[in-house]
C-alpha cells in the first residue's frame, strides 16, 4: 500500500496555493489625495500610473533642479491644488527615484516647504499605459 507523506503533501498544497496569489494588483481608485490642515500644512499623494490612466483631470508630481531645488504639486478632482518647495539634497534624491509607475507622497509645512517625499515602487501598482 502506498502512503502519502503528509508533511510533503502540505508543503505542495501551500506552494501551489501561494502561486494563485502571485501577481496581485493594487485595486485602489487611482485618485490624487490631498489633505490641507487649518494651519496650511498638508500632503498630496497618489499612484502615478493610475492617475495618468484615469479619466479625471488630476495630476501629481515633483521635479528637482541641478542645485537640489525641489518642487512638488498636485491637483485633485475637486480642483484643489497644493504645492511645496525645498532646497535639500535628501529630498532631491527621493525625487530622482520617481518613475511613471510609482506611488508618490509629499508632505509640506505651513510655510509651503516640502518636509518629506516618499516614493514607493511595487509590482502591485498599475503601469502607465
Amino acid at each position: 500500500m502506498n502512503r502519502i507523506n503528509f508533511p510533503a503533501f502540505l508543503l505542495c498544497v501551500a506552494l501551489s496555493t501561494g502561486a494563485a496569489f502571485a501577481g496581485s494588483k493594487f485595486t485602489g481608485n487611482g485618485h490624487v489625495w490631498i489633505t490641507k490642515n487649518a494651519d496650511g500644512s498638508g500632503s498630496g499623494s497618489g499612484y502615478l500610473g493610475m492617475i495618468y490612466n484615469g479619466p479625471d483631470n488630476e495630476w501629481i508630481g515633483c521635479q528637482k533642479s541641478s542645485t537640489n531645488l525641489v518642487m512638488c504639486h498636485a491637483k485633485n478632482t475637486d480642483q484643489l491644488i497644493v504645492d511645496c518647495w525645498a532646497n535639500s539634497a535628501f529630498l532631491a534624491n527621493s525625487v530622482s527615484s520617481i518613475s511613471a509607475d510609482a506611488r508618490l507622497v509629499f508632505i509640506f509645512d505651513a510655510g509651503g516647504r516640502c518636509t518629506q517625499i516618499t516614493v514607493q515602487h511595487s509590482s502591485a501598482f498599475e503601469d502607465k499605459q
